[in-house]
């Protein structure tokens, strides 16, 4: 019993240290989001994750348009109809509308809050990543949860990579200076991510 007297407040500062971080990487879990879309299909990925949405991502004059409601709300935002809000900046809609589904131009989505959106025309796929964290969090969560913010894991195939990253000539310029993902006879077998010099 004085051992338990003589150390409560060093294993409570313990227990209180353990919990706090496992509450701050479930935070960032939720607040880091990554959509892989394939167009014309409801089947896609969110961080990794295998997902089924009501509207596919459509292509309309040869150009790729997302279900704006239920990517917004996937990302942590609202919108009413008329105005989007994400990360506290509100931004008018545009697009199209389709059996009751307004349709916004990817474009449009790039040129207001999402800078992070890209159109992998080579493996036709859209790729939203809303990670602020994604380059320090990946650090810590390859050690933490031996997985990237987006879900990509050593052992998965190339093909699931490319989904996650997308092509070289779609991939977003930080990741391809940062992330570096070793592949060997079609599978990860090794991911660091490096850091700013």
């Amino acid at each position: 019993m004085r051992i338990v007297k003589k150390y409560w407040l060093p294993l409570l500062a313990l227990v209180l240290a353990i919990g706090l971080a496992v509450w701050r990487i479930g935070y960032l879990e939720r607040t880091n989001t990554s959509l892989s879309i394939e167009i014309g299909s409801r089947e896609a990925l969110q961080n990794g994750e295998p997902i089924t949405l009501e509207n596919p991502v459509i292509l309309y004059k040869n150009e790729p348009y997302v279900p704006l409601k239920e990517i917004v709300e996937r990302l942590g935002g609202t919108t009413d109809g008329k105005t989007y809000t994400l990360h506290s900046a509100e931004t008018a809609v545009s697009g199209v509308e389709r059996n009751g589904v307004l349709y916004t131009p990817f474009s449009y989505l790039w040129d207001s809050h999402i800078p992070q959106i890209r159109w992998d025309k080579s493996r036709n796929r859209i790729i939203i990543t809303e990670a602020p964290d994604e380059i320090p969090l990946t650090r810590r969560w390859l050690f933490w949860r031996h997985k990237t913010v987006r879900g990509l894991r050593v052992g998965d195939s190339e093909a699931r990579f490319l989904d996650l990253y997308g092509s070289p000539d779609a991939r977003d310029e930080t990741m391809v200076d940062l992330l570096r993902v070793t592949i060997e006879n079609g599978i990860v077998t090794e991911i660091f991510m490096g850091r700013y010099e």
